[in-house]
């Protein structure tokens, strides 16, 4: 298997320029033999301004007037204070003319970070203070919470990623706080133990994890998916113009493939149905605290063409849960006839409420008429999840004796295009085998394909 190779600058730029004012050298290395090198993070303010890495090949006149390069030649002479020779720069170590090695470089972007000796961070936003160290905790965070590095896409896994992290102002100075830290996480809602400890990172929920980027912005859309590759570990081809939910779709099947966390299934969206995939990060913004239940109570779940395949214990609402269940789902549930009622599926996690206790966790789905599939020989009942801007942490022993894996089920959850498919298929058949059986069509059903087979006036 070849080796990755990682293209890096050596920091001493302006030796490494011949005569005639091109760069001489293009130092690359394999990930088994890297040397120690420093890495940066930043903010892009003025994409024309940032060098390239074409740029960074040809003549030294044509780059010194650009802002870009001004930040490169200030990392260099930061990093080899630190005792540098090598570092890295997003904007000039990738090519991005050639769609492999973008496709590599972005699948091996946590990693570059994760081995890299030290990562600056460049705050270019930042209003310079005379002395960062005597700052209060409110007053650090007044200083940095507007700062653009906290609201991009790429910058998670850049702050997540590295072991070591330096921070400068604007004026590259370094910003030193021992509460520094505390006001990071008070600003990126990511817990001190995984700022301090990168490797517990994987121990997080994937609710959780999901929720650090429900605030983040990328230019292209496609990429807050491809910024959270590395931290659930997942490599997966690079498809721009694929869409950001498509993107979205593959990394959340791509996760399901390596984990049983249902907390995947936690999110909310302002939408009247769905599946159980949220379309992007922002579906998981204030996620509740969850505790995965044991393998034992669970079984595996996989994405099918015909849905969600997954065990789950399906549970009615009866009359003394109306107490608690949402006014908004009773609402639905009441206004469906006996087949299409509104039920509480219950998602492998526990859920920590409001008394600091644990329990279940119950999210809406309505059975889908006509859509039942065989699934390893057994027939499996489709649902489609409704209320999909709420959830409900159950009571304690409001489901007693109706919940429990012994009561679970393999059942089908359809995802919009699932659902649309299934209610024209079965429309489809009814008509046909009315039509065989020569018994003319109930009128209800008989207007409902004639408007469906109407021609579209314009």
């Amino acid at each position: 298997m070849p080796c990755q190779l990682l293209f890096i600058i050596n920091l001493y730029l302006f030796d490494d320029l011949s005569p005639d004012g091109h760069n001489t050298r293009e130092p690359r290395f394999c990930d088994n033999d890297l040397p120690p090198y420093a890495i940066w993070s930043h903010t892009w303010d003025v994409p024309s301004q940032e060098v390239t890495f074409v740029e960074m090949q040809g003549l030294r006149e044509t780059i010194t007037n650009k802002t870009g390069f001004v930040k490169i030649t200030n990392f260099c002479r930061l990093a080899s204070q630190k005792g540098y020779e090598y570092g890295w720069v997003d904007t000039c170590c990738i090519d991005k003319r050639n769609s492999a090695d973008l496709s590599e470089a972005i699948n091996s972007m946590y990693r570059f970070y994760y081995d890299s000796g030290d990562c600056l961070v460049y705050l270019s936003d930042t209003k310079p203070m005379a002395d960062w160290g005597s700052l209060s905790i409110a007053k650090l965070d007044d200083a940095l919470r507007p700062c653009r590095w906290f609201t991009r896409g790429w910058t998670l896994q850049e702050l997540l990623a590295p072991e070591t992290r330096s921070f400068f102002d604007a004026t590259w100075q370094p910003i030193t706080n021992r509460h520094l830290v505390s006001v990071i996480s008070n600003i990126t809602k990511i817990g001190d133990a995984c700022l301090l400890f990168r490797d517990n990172i994987s121990e997080v929920s994937i609710s959780e994890r999901m929720g650090w980027a429900s605030e983040r912005h990328t230019t292209r859309s496609e990429d807050i998916t491809y910024s959270l590759m590395g931290i659930f570990n997942i490599c997966m081809p690079i498809l721009y113009g694929e869409g950001g939910k498509k993107a979205f779709r593959r990394l959340k099947k791509e996760i399901m493939r390596v984990s049983f966390d249902q907390s995947l299934f936690v999110w909310k969206e302002d939408v009247s149905s769905s599946g159980f995939l949220a379309s992007s990060p922002a579906a998981f913004a204030c996620p509740p605290t969850l505790g995965l239940w044991a393998p034992r109570n669970l079984a595996p779940f996989y994405m099918t063409n015909v849905g969600l395949s997954v065990r789950l214990n399906i549970v009615e609402i009866l009359v003394e849960d109306r107490t608690w269940v949402p006014k908004n789902v009773l609402e639905i549930h009441d206004s469906e006839d006996d087949e299409e009622k509104v039920q509480m599926a219950i998602i492998g996690c526990d859920i920590l409420n409001s008394d600091n206790r644990w329990v279940l966790l119950a999210l809406y789905v309505q059975p889908v008429p006509g859509g039942s599939f065989v699934i390893n020989g057994k027939l499996s009942r489709a649902y489609r999840r409704v209320a999909s801007h709420t959830w409900t942490a159950v009571p304690t022993g409001a489901l007693f004796h109706r919940s429990g894996p012994n009561r679970s089920t393999d059942v089908l959850i359809l995802e919009d295009e699932h659902y649309d498919l299934v209610r024209r298929a079965s429309r489809e058949h009814d008509h046909r085998t009315w039509n065989r059986s020569g018994v003319s069509l109930p009128p209800i059903l008989r207007l409902d394909l004639e408007a469906k087979s109407e021609p579209s006036q314009t």
